[in-house]
């Protein structure tokens, strides 16, 4: 969702209600851990990026911000009206290349012909994961879609007590090499038995196991709205090792 516009402030995009979606858009700042940014310094006219969804493309916020930083921009959204509805009454922009099918049927078909700078991967539906999305052959297509310098951002939503919760973050960073994984909101303190951590989790993940940071955002990385001075550098960051306990296996097909 957004909000309405307050009278006399001028933005490039609407204010985003929901800091998860802003938080994804970090992929455009991650740098190398001495901070060089070596090939990520290439003007983002020249970048590409791809963003799936799976009935979850919503209003489209995140992909709008990645368009409106010059970003060529591929979404897949699995649902024709989903897509017609955000472009008809939520301005997402025109200038991108909709795929209207199945992630899994593109990434299958694409996965060793076509590169990306930035993979988005966030398909929440409102009500539960689709699992086969978090497969080690789903991921591992994924990965191959990534230039060598390439950055995904992979959204999980749901309650981190879960067993699932621990199994698809164990196949995720069996895939991918180095991840930092960033909760949406503050770690609770400890709680009773039986109660529930219900939250984003965000893993970004690059193809090499080389460390890397977030560069300071700069005033034109917040489009003018105050949701990405507050929520676009990732600040909530949990310990891989959380989710690595003994005998936990991931997800194949």
């Amino acid at each position: 969702g957004e909000w309405f516009p307050q009278p006399g402030h001028e933005s490039q995009l609407r204010e985003p209600v929901y800091a998860i979606f802003v938080m994804l858009e970090a992929v455009r700042l991650v740098q190398s851990a001495e901070g060089s940014g070596s090939k990520r310094e290439v003007g983002e006219g020249q970048k590409s990026a791809l963003v799936s969804h799976i009935s979850g493309l919503g209003i489209g916020t995140t992909p709008s911000a990645l368009i409106a930083h010059g970003i060529d921009t591929t979404i897949i959204e699995i649902d024709p009206t989903v897509h017609s509805f955000a472009t008809r009454y939520f301005n997402l922009p025109s200038n991108h290349t909709p795929i209207i099918e199945d992630a899994i049927t593109f990434v299958d078909r694409n996965k060793h012909r076509r590169k990306y700078d930035y993979i988005i991967h966030d398909v929440f539906t409102g009500g539960a994961e689709p699992i086969d999305l978090f497969t080690v052959e789903f991921l591992t297509g994924l990965k191959d879609m990534l230039t060598a310098d390439a950055v995904i951002a992979i959204n999980y939503a749901g309650d981190l007590y879960l067993p699932t919760a621990r199994s698809i973050i164990h196949t995720i960073l069996s895939v991918f090499p180095h991840c930092r994984l960033f909760r949406e909101s503050p770690t609770p303190p400890s709680t009773p038995p039986h109660q529930t951590d219900f939250t984003n989790l965000v893993l970004f993940c690059r193809q090499s196991a080389d460390a890397f940071t977030f560069r300071p955002p700069t005033k034109a990385d917040f489009l003018g709205t105050q949701a990405r001075k507050y929520h676009l550098v990732p600040q909530h960051e949990v310990d891989p090792v959380t989710f690595l306990g003994e005998g936990e296996g991931g997800i194949g097909v």
